[in-house]
């Protein structure tokens, strides 16, 4: 099994790159091989707002 173990989004000149580490973990629960790394260009209409909705949460926050 894949455990998501982190994610950022960065803007880049190809657009909104996510990043994320994950573990491998077996069926027992041993961490069989951590902090592997992947990324893409967030193309989806629908990973694209959920990004806006995150960014747009972080500006109000600075202005609390």
């Amino acid at each position: 099994m894949k455990k998501l173990t982190g994610i950022a989004v960065l803007t880049t000149a190809e657009g909104k790159r996510v990043s994320y580490t994950y573990s491998e973990i077996d069926a027992e629960g041993n961490v069989t091989s951590p902090n592997n790394k992947g990324s893409f260009v967030a193309l989806e209409e629908e990973a694209l707002a959920a990004i806006s909705t995150l960014e747009q949460t972080a500006q109000a926050r600075l202005e609390e």
